[in-house]
């Protein structure tokens, strides 16, 4: 548990980027997606950053475009982030956004502290999507990670929980 990413990865200037930004405006976050899945579970590719936001992230944002362009965002579009790299850092929310960011704790990534959802709350996530990179995902974080199924459980639908049982008996 508890890889970093690559240091030299091309998104890494955007993560970094991101987390100043949001920090800096006191927008609280955790970082999910591929990039925290790597985290823990195994390396794999990725195109974007995803990051969950508490309530009223975009009204911050968009009262905030020169702290935006500091941290090399285009200001015009605030329901995601257009890094100038070309990453793309799509912010998730939804109702279970607030008490996944509250729960996130603080991890080491290539030498930097930033907030990534407990794997529990991840694992969540990924059965909510229901994709089957999601299921991959879901399948290395169990293998890498110790999992309490009753948290799981707690946090979605009788039916996910159903299709983690049935990941989680693969991986056995």
């Amino acid at each position: 548990m508890g890889k970093s990413p690559d240091s030299g990865a091309p998104y890494v200037e955007a993560l970094f980027d991101t987390v100043d930004l949001l920090e800096e405006l006191g927008i609280g976050y955790a970082l999910v997606g591929g990039v925290a899945s790597m985290y823990y579970g195994r390396a794999r590719f990725t195109e974007d950053l995803d990051f969950v936001a508490v309530s009223g992230r975009e009204s911050v944002l968009a009262a905030n475009p020169q702290a935006m362009r500091q941290w090399h965002f285009d200001p015009s579009c605030t329901w995601k982030l257009l890094h100038d790299s070309d990453v793309e850092v799509v912010l998730w929310k939804d109702e279970h956004s607030d008490r996944i960011v509250e729960r996130a704790p603080r991890a080491e990534l290539a030498g930097r502290s930033v907030r990534i959802a407990e794997p529990h709350d991840l694992i969540a996530m990924k059965l909510r999507a229901g994709r089957v990179q999601d299921d991959y995902d879901i399948s290395e974080i169990v293998k890498g990670t110790a999992i309490n199924d009753a948290v799981v459980q707690e946090r979605v639908s009788p039916g996910q929980f159903s299709h983690y049982q049935a990941i989680r008996r693969r991986v056995e």
